[in-house]
């Protein structure tokens, strides 16, 4: 490797931990006190960070231990369904430095600066696997763009976003520059560090039999495409890496982890593919590519089948996950309210082409024609590692547009075809560089070579430096308002297991069940845990979410209290995002569509979207209808009205309803009028009288419209207002204590 390389490697990787770490800086590590307490906190950023850093400060207290069934996740206890490497990573690093009794500040600092550090060694081995399978030129670029490029890698990397998916990403293409390696060295080495990669990958994630099921397609496609004793060598290669990183699993993963099962059979149907493929390719009674290609084809169609039939006979629950894990996949209106689980055009909550330029810029769009372009080559070349970053890619795309979670493993995707697109575009007009000082190039038109330099530096690197930037720079994940409400219930609520020292325990596969729980939406789950020391009844893994959003979408007070007892909870959580709220240009914010879809109850029950003109030949305008279970309901009680009795005046409409047809053939709901009442039995009254087609609603989220009594089985224990706040105004957050 050239000197200049490895100086240009070095700011790459500097700018790839600036960006990470410094605007974010002053919002994860704020440098004015925070909370009641008066004390300074790290921010973290996302909700599943906080509890990271819980099971991180766990490990520590009971190294090497980690936590495997955590009493504070859930009423009665929880299964860690994590995959233990990340944390287990930042715990080493912690116990080695500092030990067993280090502080709480000290794990949480270290925690906080894991992902940009795992972000940096990604952008290195997006080099890495660049210099493998192109060139010198190719490996700078595709560094320099997995650096800077907008979207979901960047956003993961943050200083503060304490998740596993920058280890993912790390490990996922330290494995593929492995098999890069592999396919242009086979020996010894390449196969068992494909392997390490690999075996290491899946005990960063649960969810990595998905890496898997793309080298297995990898293997299978090589078959077809790469010359015979390249594809033999590869596919003997890829069967050792797959046989080392089963080892790995079976020896360090803990068999009862979600998906488990998936891991052990995708890996087993990577080497069972392998294996065919290797053995009939090296068979010398094929005397054409062609019958090779027949034979291996007809093979692995008869294994498939064969795997296909044992895992329906012997492992129900396998395909019963698999199938599962691919139904993720389809809009589902309990995922569509997890940001990072909707599809990518749907991001939104209604299709936009224009998503993946919001999220990505262009690295979206140039990817996407490196990728054709560089699948074309294959043909001629007949490169199996270049086969590999085409079918990766191509997988991460459509990941990606099912859930745009997956825009991390897309984004240093594309960074590595675009930097082999970028190279052919430069040697097209000619650029000088270290290999070719003196190009001698076809010139086609005026300014070729200037044109060159354009298309690259003005497509594919600079519309994407400014959005950048713009991403880095995010509040952090917990509002002060909510810092201070997580420090009351530490401070101000008894223990919920006798005794706060169970928080840093060493648990059991069996531990006490909490003596009381606080009713909370999942949002806010590991915020409890973590920040609170207390058991909240739901969390982001959504077990229990169905639970919680039952009890705040009820509209009767004694099954409301029946659903809390049963869930032991003693405290409720409100905060000014659970019910609806105008937004602003006819749209509703607020979480309350996200209860009622939790709840399984049609939303119809509490609203109704019409429309309405102000005379006729104006624009329709949504008007939003809110019915009298919408007022009723505890969150609307507990929240709007903290509680209290309700009397509505003058805010009760009868409104009139038709059903029209718009010009596209769409039916709506028109509101041809309307008329405010002093009080809801008058506006019922008037109702009746019109007959069919006059409804009682109220037109504010906010402002009653229904008179509802007070909460009785329930007392205001403390509010929290955001800062600047007046003392008249409704507070951000309430907490409710259940009265004996």
């Amino acid at each position: 490797m050239r000197k200049p390389d490895l100086f240009f490697l070095a700011v790459i990787l500097f700018i790839s931990a600036a960006l990470r770490v410094w605007a974010p800086w002053g919002d994860v590590f704020p440098s004015t006190a925070l909370g009641a307490s008066g004390a300074t906190r790290i921010n973290f950023l996302e909700t599943d960070a906080w509890y990271h850093v819980r099971l991180v400060e766990n490990q520590v207290r009971n190294f090497p231990h980690h936590i495997t069934v955590d009493p504070y996740a859930a009423p009665d206890g929880q299964f860690v369904a994590v995959a233990p490497l990340f944390d287990a990573a930042i715990a080493t690093v912690v116990f080695v430095t500092r030990g067993p009794s280090a502080p709480t500040a000290y794990i949480e600092r270290v925690a906080a600066l894991a992902p940009p550090i795992m972000g940096v060694l990604a952008v290195a081995a997006v080099w890495a696997l660049a210099t493998i399978a192109f060139d010198r030129r190719a490996n700078l670029i595709a560094a320099f763009l997995a650096a800077v490029l907008p979207g979901h890698f960047l956003d993961r990397t943050l200083v503060g976003f304490v998740d596993h998916h920058a280890l993912e990403v790390l490990l996922s293409f330290a494995t593929l520059a492995a098999l890069a390696w592999l396919v242009r060295s086979p020996g010894a080495w390449s196969p068992t560090a494909a392997g390490v990669c690999l075996g290491l990958y899946l005990l960063a994630w649960s969810s990595g039999a998905f890496l898997v099921a793309i080298l297995t397609g990898w293997i299978v496609v090589s078959a077809f495409v790469g010359e015979q004793k390249t594809v033999v060598a590869t596919a003997r290669g890829v069967a050792l890496a797959a046989i080392v990183a089963l080892a790995l699993v079976l020896l360090l993963q803990n068999p009862a982890m979600f998906r488990y099962n998936t891991q052990i059979a995708s890996l087993v149907g990577l080497l069972s593919a392998s294996a065919i493929v290797a053995l009939v390719s090296e068979r010398k009674v094929f005397r054409s590519a062609s019958s090779v290609s027949s034979a291996a084809l007809l093979s692995l169609s008869v294994a498939s089948a064969a795997l296909l039939v044992a895992a329906y006979v012997w492992a129900p629950d396998l395909v019963r996950q698999v199938t599962s894990d691919l139904s993720r996949f389809r809009p589902d209106p309990t995922r569509m309210a997890v940001l990072e689980a909707r599809p990518l055009f749907l991001y939104t909550g209604n299709w936009d082409w224009l998503q993946p330029w919001t999220f990505f810029r262009s690295g979206f769009y140039i990817g996407a024609l490196a990728l054709i372009a560089l699948a074309f080559t294959i043909w001629r070349s007949r490169r199996l590692d270049h086969l590999l970053i085409v079918i990766f890619t191509a997988a991460a795309f459509i990941a990606t547009i099912g859930q745009n979670r997956f825009g991390y493993y897309l984004v240093p995707a594309t960074a590595v075809v675009i930097g082999w697109l970028s190279v052919r575009v430069l040697d097209w007009g000619g650029v000088p560089h270290a290999g070719n000082p003196m190009p001698n190039v076809r010139v086609v038109m005026p300014l070729q070579r200037e044109v060159a330099v354009i298309l690259v530096a003005g497509l594919a690197i600079a519309p994407n430096l400014v959005p950048a930037a713009l991403t880095t720079t995010r509040a952090g994940g917990m509002a002060d308002y909510w810092a201070n409400a997580m420090e009351w219930l530490r401070a101000s609520t008894p223990p919920p297991f006798g005794s706060d020292a169970l928080y840093n325990a060493r648990y059991g596969d069996t531990n006490p069940a909490a003596s009381y729980t606080v009713m909370n939406w999942w949002d806010q789950g590991y915020w409890i845990v973590q920040a609170g020391h207390r058991v909240p009844v739901s969390n982001p893994t959504q077990v229990r979410a169905p639970n919680a959003a039952a009890f705040y979408t009820a509209t009767d007070e004694a099954a409301a209290l029946a659903m809390l007892s049963a869930e032991r909870a003693r405290y409720v959580l409100v905060d000014w995002e659970l019910p609806f709220r105008q937004a602003g240009a006819g749209a509703l914010g607020g979480r309350f569509q996200n209860l009622a879809d939790w709840a399984g109850i049609p939303t119809s029950r509490f609203y109704s979207l019409c429309y309405t003109q102000a005379s006729e030949g104006d624009p329709w305008q949504p008007i939003w209808l809110f019915h009298e279970p919408y007022y009723q309901s505890m969150v609307y009680r507990l929240m709007v009205a903290g509680g209290g009795p309700v009397v509505p005046a003058n805010s009760t409409y009868v409104v009139t309803v038709r059903d029209r047809t718009d010009s596209t053939g769409r039916q709506f709901c028109e509101v041809a009028g309307r008329q405010v009442f002093a009080n809801a039995d008058a506006a019922k009254a008037a109702a009746e009288k019109s007959g069919a087609g006059a409804r009682v609603v109220g037109l504010s989220p906010w402002q009653p419209a229904f008179p509802v009594p007070p909460i009785t089985g329930l007392r205001i224990a403390q509010e929290f207002r955001e800062s600047g706040q007046k003392p008249n105004e409704t507070p951000m957050v309430r907490i409710f204590e259940v009265v004996k």
